[in-house]
């Protein structure tokens, strides 16, 4: 074998090997780029690191997120069309929300707290378990591991969307039927701060804090029927909207017969 051949074959050789170990080997996060890539699910740009998320497929492309949620809402909107599921995943990646650095998300320390995201789901990564502890005593979080928030953030079946504009809410009356899992995501339109919450549901009814171009979600169970729930701005104690959960108790319902 001349040399020129030997060269073409020991080409050959560490090109299959290359081969087999991107099909084989463990999978890897790539970059993000906050000017070019948009999020799967919202099609927003991806421009605050601390949030962002990505997942392998087995078929080797990766889809990016700009919020952890948003990668598990994309597999409730998939499953529903029948376009994927989770079955179809070989890793999932999050960013550390200190460090900005890539983690296994199935061994990320996760958290759900009262703070501004880009999405307004106010979850939050950290590889260091302490971290992440000591965030939840800060802003009265929640920890998480990742096979919870797929619990904690299922597919709701009533979805709301308020927007608020020089403290008057549109509209000013949300209506959900009792037992409903209900989200409702609050969108600010004026240069003020906000800092809502449902008289009526205690610490279920807090939304994150919200302002312009960082909406805030709220996630609940209407447990508790009635009209008499009402959307408060906290600052300054103003009544901006209504809460109503149509239904009530089987004892309340034969009352009414």
């Amino acid at each position: 074998m001349g040399l020129k051949s030997a060269k073409k074959y020991v080409l050959l050789l560490v090109l299959i090997c290359l081969s087999a170990c991107s099909k084989s080997g463990d999978p890897v996060p790539v970059p993000i780029y906050p000017e070019e890539d948009v999020c799967e699910t919202c099609r927003m740009l991806i421009a605050d690191q601390r949030f962002a998320a990505e997942c392998v497929m087995k078929k080797g492309r990766v889809k990016k997120f700009d919020d952890t949620i948003c990668m598990v809402r994309y597999f409730d909107m998939s499953k529903t069309l029948g376009t994927t599921d989770r079955d179809d995943v070989r890793a999932y990646f999050v960013k550390d929300y200190d460090t900005k650095e890539w983690l296994d998300a199935s061994k990320a320390q996760f958290v759900k707290a009262n703070v501004t995201t880009v999405m307004g789901y106010g979850m939050l990564a950290f590889r260091e378990r302490e971290c992440a502890l000591h965030f939840v005593q800060q802003y009265q979080g929640k920890l998480l591991s990742f096979e919870e928030i797929w619990e904690v953030f299922k597919q709701p079946n009533a979805e709301r969307e308020i927007a608020i504009k020089n403290n008057i809410m549109t509209p000013d009356v949300v209506s959900v039927k009792f037992g409903d899992l209900v989200e409702i995501r609050l969108n600010i339109e004026d240069d003020n701060d906000y800092n809502i919450v449902i008289r009526g549901y205690e610490a279920d009814g807090v939304f994150p804090p919200a302002s312009k171009g960082h909406p805030a979600l709220l996630r609940l169970n209407a447990v508790r029927p009635g009209t008499d729930f009402a959307f408060i701005d906290q600052q300054t104690n103003t009544e901006l909207g209504r809460f109503r959960v149509e239904g009530a108790h089987f004892s309340e319902e034969m009352k009414k017969r």
